[in-house]
């Protein structure tokens, strides 16, 4: 399974890491003429490692599963994610690709070149346009007729999640929750019924459920009002502790991107003065200055979000405050009632 390089291959990972849940997801994704020959008293079992290439990285995150079925043969089941904003045309050269070097593989570990596995390629998609792409590598090659039983389709299952209905996308509730928050991530508006089945979704504890919360936190356009009564609703006993959760998301998120823009202006600081020292100490003043700037810019969204435009003396207050200082009014404007509540926050010993 591929490491996460972005949030959405982050919560990907965490949906199928675990056996019940790639198992419930196979089981209703695959066709069911598939999905019956599946041996039920035998999980899935995930395969270590990525096939995707590195330029692709970026927008793909894969899992490869061995399962066996019930006529005693095994296959596996390539999971692909594609989050592109655009559908990309080359997606059915890739997936052959991908496939090939899973052969390549299964081959390295002894498997007899004539006795290869069948590999299904899974593809889910939750990009924000419609999916346009050839389904099969056939479909891309323009041929006469009669070179037709030439070719073979090597054609991939598609699942655009934008096309399926919330209550549609799983029995389960973890696995409907994943796929709900990947499929609605680019909505600007979320029905609170939506949000709920993705709050609701994750067994309580659980670190499944950590995963939708800091996903939801970092990626989807929501007001802490709007999460926090969700929350409420869904975890009336937790509430409190995911809140929490959300407020070290935003914190680390304002965090890297101060660290980011103090990269860029110490390194821009540094060529200016021509000299190597300027570099130097124009790159650490400039992240020191970047990281508090992206801490204050983040807490005045959010403290605008509750509170509505705020006084410019509020905004030069939280621009000129310490990082601690910082981080206490976050923790807080999640929880008060009021924003002269949030000002009155201390940071801790």
């Amino acid at each position: 399974m591929s490491l996460p390089t972005s949030p959405h291959d982050a919560l990907f990972r965490a949906l199928v890491s675990n056996p019940a849940r790639a198992g419930a997801l196979l089981a209703e994704y695959l066709p069911k003429r598939v999905a019956d020959l599946l041996d039920p008293g035998t999980p899935p079992e995930a395969v270590e490692g990525s096939f995707v290439d590195a330029d692709a990285a970026r927008t793909q995150c894969d899992a490869l599963f061995r399962v066996k079925l019930k006529t005693g043969h095994q296959a596996r089941i390539y999971v692909l994610l594609e989050h592109k904003s655009n559908v990309d045309a080359d997606t059915p050269l890739q997936i052959l690709k991908y496939m090939a070097n899973i052969w390549l593989r299964e081959i390295e570990g002894g498997i007899a070149r004539d006795r290869l596995p069948p590999i299904i390629p899974l593809v889910f998609y939750h990009g924000q346009g419609k999916w346009t792409a050839a389904r099969s590598v056939a479909e891309m090659i323009e041929a006469p007729v009669e070179l037709a039983p030439f070719l073979r389709e090597f054609a991939y299952l598609l699942h655009d999640l934008g096309e399926v209905a919330p209550l549609r996308l799983s029995r389960t509730p973890e696995v409907r929750a994943g796929l709900l928050a990947l499929k609605v991530v680019h909505a600007d508006a979320i029905p609170p019924e939506i949000l709920d089945q993705i709050t609701g979704g994750p067994v309580a504890g659980s670190e499944f459920e950590r995963h939708i919360i800091r996903y939801i936190a970092e990626r989807m356009n929501l007001t802490p009002p709007l999460l926090e009564a969700s929350l409420r609703r869904t975890k009336p006993d937790r509430w409190e502790a995911l809140m929490g959760t959300v407020a070290e998301a935003w914190i680390e998120q304002g965090r890297a991107e101060g660290i980011e823009r103090g990269r860029t202006e110490g390194l821009a600081e540094g060529r200016t003065e021509g000299r190597t020292e300027g570099l130097a100490e124009g790159r650490t003043e400039g992240l020191a200055q970047g990281i508090a700037t992206g801490q204050a810019g983040l807490l005045l969204r959010q403290l605008e979000l509750r509170f509505g435009e705020l006084p410019e003396a509020v905004r030069e207050r939280v621009r000129g405050a310490s990082a601690s200082q910082l981080e206490a009014w976050a923790a807080a404007v999640l929880v008060a009632a009021s924003l002269d509540e949030v000002l009155a926050a201390r940071p801790g010993p």
